[in-house]
């Protein structure tokens, strides 16, 4: 998890993610305007809702995550526009590009 500048550093270590294949970035260092083509990013958005977004729910499937909905295990809420904006990229001036 974080950064792949984190991830790097051992932070994948902490998160399982260190014998992955593909590795899933959650974080940022900087903020680019534009990167082209969504396509490229399919894949890597679908490993990180498939695993992340699961590991962060406590859910090992979406089967799974169903049945913590049903049992009110897991409860979600709806975000207001001005949680999702301070939730996302904000106040960064400079990105520096870096490959994993």
């Amino acid at each position: 998890m974080g950064s792949l500048e984190a991830m790097t550093k051992g932070s994948d270590q902490r998160y399982l993610g260190d014998t992955a294949k593909l590795k899933i970035a959650q974080g940022v260092v900087g903020a680019v305007a534009d990167k082209g083509s969504v396509l490229k990013f399919i894949p890597y958005t679908m490993q990180s809702v498939l695993h992340r977004g699961f590991q962060d729910l406590g859910a090992s499937s979406l089967h799974s995550a169903h049945d913590l909905l049903k049992s009110s295990i897991l409860r979600l809420e709806v975000r207001t526009g001005a949680a999702q904006v301070e939730g996302g990229v904000h106040g960064l001036v400079s990105y520096e590009k870096k490959s994993f």
